[in-house]
């Protein structure tokens, strides 16, 4: 019977009370089990990490660390045993990582905060440096100290002077290392600062006396070589660079980036003959092993040409007996590989094809497996490439070629968080791989994450040896982060090296001209004057041009591209438009008509010439004339892209827009994947108002190349501005998160307009006021502002800008799509707010 309402069942009560309790306890008991055995399976993990690492297996050793951390985030003895791997693998950033977590949850760890210290000051991170080696010391007693904690002090102090330039603190601080080392020489922060002093003072001998004495302590310290070869170029001992480089790639072996550094070196010295010597001499060394061979081949193509490097491949197969006839598979790859580049692309994949399909079982099998795939991928066949590269990480889901191509792949589809993933596993395997961490670079720029991009650059730079490629993309993402002066240092750095190298040195000139640095603006011009060849005189010419218009030398400048419009030689039409837009910069139109008519006097028919005299009689009003001439150059060369352009543009200022449209679509008849051309037309379909036209265009674009800002704006700005469903947004989202932190009002807009229909209307406020404080003459900039603000509940805001965008449609003629949405926006808030109709 159902006790009446409001009558308590003591019994029943206490039942209840009693079931609870063992309920309770009873998951309790399952937690604290469940706790418990996480725990020890995460410490199994950890013993049998030890284990592995201890016998030399690191890879095996990393895997069950990771094991652990998933099971027990907080195991201290297994951060710091990850922490040892990577410092000994030369990754420091990540070795601090793992220091960091453990004096995060055990401050007391004087031996983790004093690792952290050291390894913050080799990678001169001298705030977190001092950070450390404070918390250090505040766990010595008072009569207590110690050497590394004080070489971390004096290291902090060092670059506390020489960024206030206080000379007389940096010697002293200089000679305080110098006597701690005297007492300690394993103290390699305190060598650091004895080291960068005598650079400094530009006393090359004591700084190789101090280099040498560090590598005499640990042989292994890479940064110390770098520095020497530095000191040994100051000096002027070429032989003795040779020597260190030699050494540099027997020490670490492991580092393909060495030798490339070594054979960089020969051709700069124009030793081309040397450097074969060498790698001959290498494969003689590991009995011909195959990879030393490759490399050879590859070195081959490179200096020789393709022929050479086919020759050279081919008497490899001749000679290829019995014993080692399982390396044919690779060189047969190879032989294609050649084929492939030489042009003859369907008897090359034919090829690869045979050889996949009569190899059973080869070591090499992958990498034909990885050449092919590139092959296809060439080819416009990445359905075949991508198959390809999924059976080779099916067998071996560790394979580097592998899962970078996997993650290429991952970034031009907008997935670099994916991508991370694969190139993270790919630097377990091979933590000093320079094209990995540019991978990882253009993934975190995908992500919008330009810190870690240019963490990542810094890194490619460090683990290649400054080489050119590296050195020339991490330069030029310092100069767009208007960081003139590191990125000069990054391109002196690889010039050390390669002083003749023709693109760093055009790199650096338009550093120092960006820096208004004359005189080092001439001497690379000099430079490159001593490289000779066309090239070279080239850049040298085009530099010299900057420098005079950077310091407003008008009558030098007027006179040097004269004389270079006047030269012959492949420069010379480019000058002539130079000369022509300078008199036409100082108003001197009649002076630059006759300044071409003499040079068409002498080449009549230059079709360049001719080109560029329409732009001009364009200029003077002579429209129908400078048409005339474009036309008759597109019969004569129907493929010019700038003709074409220019005659849809000339068309267009007349308001001929039928005209304009015809010439564009007989230009696409010709040259349909043209990119400037359908950018052209995609922008005229959106005008006309066929906006999923113009998407269909862009995302054509995108899908060739994924990789450009502009055309990536493009597509999301269309997206989001014209499509309301979700799985649109999103998309919008994955292809304009690279625009986080921009400077580009453009881009701005359109990044801003994506954060606020996602419901980030803080974020899209400060991209979108700046975007429209940079933009006031455009109505979608000025109504996706005001469309914010309504959405962030700021109405009168909003009422302003939408009056404000209404405005600039009327001004403008144009009929937006979103027009009667800003009237009715305009209507309502009107009414909501009375007191801001005026």
């Amino acid at each position: 019977m159902r006790p009446p309402r409001g009558f308590i069942d003591l019994d029943g009560l206490a039942m209840l009370k009693r079931f609870l309790q063992c309920v309770c306890l009873v998951v309790g008991l399952g937690v604290l089990s469940a706790c418990d055995s996480a725990a020890e399976r995460g410490e199994k993990h950890f013993q049998k990490g030890v284990e592995l690492f201890e016998s030399g297996d690191t890879a095996r050793a990393i895997i069950e660390l990771r094991n652990v951390f998933r099971l027990d985030e907080s195991h201290l003895g297994a951060r710091t045993l990850m922490a040892r791997i990577e410092e000994g693998r030369g990754n420091l950033p990540s070795a601090y990582k793992q220091y960091l977590a453990v004096t995060e949850r055990a401050p007391e760890d004087f031996s983790a905060q004093r690792a952290a210290a050291r390894i913050a000051a080799e990678l001169s991170d001298w705030d977190a440096a001092e950070r450390h080696a404070m918390a250090a010391m505040a766990l010595l007693s008072e009569d207590q100290t110690d050497a590394i904690i004080r070489g971390v002090e004096l290291g902090v102090s060092y670059r506390g002077a020489r960024q206030q330039q206080d000379f007389a603190s940096m010697r002293r601080t200089s000679a305080e290392a110098a006597e701690l080392l005297q007492a300690d020489p394993a103290v390699n922060v305190a060598r650091r600062v004895v080291i960068d002093h005598s650079i400094l003072l530009e006393d090359w001998e004591a700084a190789l006396t101090a280099l040498d004495a560090g590598l005499d302590q640990n042989p292994d310290e890479r940064p110390y070589y770098q520095l020497r070869l530095l000191v040994l170029q100051q000096l002027d001992r070429d032989q003795d660079i040779e020597a260190q480089l030699r050494t540099m790639v027997e020490r670490f072996s492991d580092d393909a980036s060495l030798r490339q550094t070594l054979l960089r070196w020969y051709i700069s010295q124009q030793r081309v003959d040397d450097a074969e010597s060498y790698l001959r001499s290498q494969i003689d060394v590991q009995d011909a092993a195959p990879d030393s061979r490759v490399t050879l081949i590859a070195f081959l193509q490179r200096t020789r040409g393709l022929d050479a490097a086919l020759e050279e491949v081919e008497a490899i197969l001749a000679q290829i007996s019995e014993q080692d006839a399982a390396d044919q598979p690779l060189f047969l790859g190879v032989r294609a590989s050649l084929l492939f580049d030489l042009g003859n692309r369907e008897e090359a994949i034919a090829e690869m094809y045979n050889v996949i399909d009569n190899t059973t079982s080869s070591e090499h099998l992958p990498k034909v497996k990885i050449t092919l795939a590139q092959m296809l991928s060439a080819t416009d066949n990445p359905v075949g490439a991508r198959a390809l590269i999924e059976d080779v990480l099916s067998e071996d889901a560790t394979n580097i070629d592998a899962l970078q191509m996997r993650a290429a792949w991952m970034i031009e589809d907008d997935r670099p968080d994916e991508a991370l993933v694969e190139l993270r596993r790919a630097l377990d395997q091979a933590p000093r791989e320079p094209q990995l961490f540019a991978l990882m670079a253009q993934a975190h720029e995908r992500a919008g994450n330009r810190d870690l991009m240019g963490e990542m650059l810094s890194r490619a730079v460090e683990t290649s040896s400054s080489a050119p490629d590296e050195a020339l993309r991490y330069a030029a993402y310092l100069v767009q982060e208007q960081r003139l002066l590191p990125a000069e240092g990054i391109l002196i750095d690889a010039l050390r090296l390669q002083p003749s190298n023709l693109q760093l040195l055009n790199a650096l000139g338009s550093i120092y001209v960006s820096l208004e640095d004359w005189p080092r603006a001439q001497g690379v011009v000099e430079a490159l004057g001593r490289n000779g060849g066309d090239t070279a005189t080239t850049l040298a010419n085009e530099l010299s041009v900057g420098i005079l218009a950077g310091q407003n030398r008008q009558e030098e400048l007027q006179a040097l591209l004269e004389q270079l419009a006047t030269d012959t030689g492949n420069s010379s039409n480019r000058a002539v438009l130079a000369t022509i837009r300078l008199r036409l910069a100082d108003g001197d139109v009649q002076g630059a008509a006759a300044f071409l008519e003499s040079r068409l006097a002498d080449a009549p028919d230059d079709p360049d010439l001719r080109y560029i005299s329409a732009g001009l009689l364009a200029l003077q009003g002579n429209v129908e004339q400078a048409e005339n001439v474009l036309r008759q150059l597109l019969e004569e060369r129907p493929q010019s892209e700038p003709a074409w352009m220019t005659l849809y543009n000339l068309l267009r200022r007349q308001n001929d827009f039928a005209a304009a449209s015809a010439a564009l679509k007989d230009a696409l008849t010709i040259m349909p994947d043209n990119l400037t051309l359908n950018w052209a037309r995609a922008s005229d379909l959106e005008r006309e108002g066929d906006i999923e036209g113009a998407i269909a265009i862009y995302e054509e674009l995108y899908q060739r190349n994924s990789a450009s800002p502009v055309i990536a704006n493009n597509l999301a700005s269309l997206i989001s501005s014209f499509r309301e469903d979700q799985e649109s947004l999103q998309r919008a989202y994955a292809i304009a998160r690279r625009l986080r932190g921009t400077e580009v009002a453009q881009f701005q807009d359109t990044y801003g307009w994506i954060a606020a229909r996602l419901g980030n209307h803080a974020e899209a406020l400060e991209y979108l006021e700046s975007a429209a404080a940079a933009l006031p003459a455009d109505p979608t900039v000025r109504y996706h502002l005001a469309r914010t603000y309504a959405m962030a509940g700021r109405e009168v805001d909003a009422l302003t800008a939408y009056r404000q965008a209404l405005q600039l449609i009327d001004s403008s003629g144009r009929a937006l799509p979103f027009g009667d949405e800003i009237v009715s926006e305009i209507a309502r808030i009107e009414a909501l707010e009375p007191e801001a109709q005026n």
